[in-house]
């Protein structure tokens, strides 16, 4: 990976836990000159001291675009809106790189090669994103709700008649993302989330804002398999003994490569099935290096 690459991520002290997840399978597969941005939304002296091993370089985000909430008080909102608020502005945050990689902070990376690709993509001047459609989610085979879950999200933000336009198309999860610094959907994403946000302050507005730009717009970019951006909410993954590593639930068991934990996936136990067993095994689905030595789940 080029030093001019940057990964980043953001939490707060209630997910700070998960947030470790990510940052050691970044440093446990590749050494300490790959940067990490981190953006702190309100964490404790001890868990902002604690990050130094993995030689992030932190910020501290304020509101990066202004809107009113519903209670007319921002301090009453989570720490997590500030993150989504701020993802089309990492440029800001940590200047005079040539490519962007977003990670949740729920996060993590099981194969490199997930991130070698999301490299590429930025290379060749393109957003690379994730749909969220899988053979293995359920909501795929229930298009008519998918939709209409999709145009309600996309009407409450940008009305009725735009809506229309976009909210028909697969979402794209923008948890796992890359994009070059000269891409022209950093700007468009941060105008599309000021007219939301100026409609509707809710959870998805990042994410269908950036959705909004893309389909209404001609710009460059990727859509990737779900391998790299894996919904553990939308479908378990599999565990396969023989490589030590989650896989697709289904055949041929395509290894993943990011594991995100959205959703109530992120400290549960999981009942996860084992490939080549008639048998499920209970495991958090944290990163582990030891699941490597082929032992089984931890």
């Amino acid at each position: 990976m080029s030093a001019r690459t940057i990964i980043c991520t953001a939490s707060d002290d209630r997910f700070f836990r998960v947030s470790l997840s990510l940052l050691r399978s970044i440093r446990d597969q590749q050494s300490a000159d790959i940067d990490i941005g981190y953006l702190d939304l309100g964490l404790s002296g001890d868990n902002r001291a604690s990050l130094s091993k993995f030689a992030p370089e932190v910020a501290e985000p304020g509101w990066d675009i202004d809107f009113s909430p519903p209670a007319g008080d921002r301090s009453s909102m989570s720490p997590g809106y500030k993150a989504m608020v701020s993802r089309p502005f990492l440029r800001d945050h940590f200047p005079g790189y040539e490519t962007y990689i977003w990670i949740d902070a729920d996060a993590w990376i099981q194969h490199w090669w997930a991130i070698e690709w999301l490299e590429k993509g930025a290379r060749q001047g393109r957003l690379s994103i994730v749909p969220e459609m899988d053979r293995a989610y359920a909501h795929c085979f229930d298009i008519k709700s998918y939709v209409r879950w999709t145009v309600e999200q996309q009407t409450g933000y940008f009305g009725v008649e735009q809506a229309k336009r976009v909210g028909y198309n697969p979402v794209l999860n923008c948890g796992v993302f890359s994009m070059p610094a000269a891409h022209p959907v950093w700007g468009r994403w941060a105008e599309a989330m000021r007219a939301a946000l100026s409609h509707k302050v809710g959870f998805f507005a990042d994410q269908m804002s950036l959705n909004y730009v893309v389909y209404t717009t001609d710009h460059p970019r990727c859509f990737l398999p779900s391998t790299f951006n894996w919904l553990a909410n939308m479908a378990l993954p599999a565990f396969d003994p023989g490589t030590g590593s989650f896989v697709e639930p289904g055949i041929p068991y395509h290894p993943i490569g990011i594991l995100h934990l959205a959703g109530d996936t992120k400290l549960d136990n999981q009942r996860v099935a084992i490939v080549g067993r008639d048998e499920t095994m209970e495991s958090r689905l944290f990163y582990d290096s030891r699941r490597r030595d082929k032992t089984g789940i931890r």
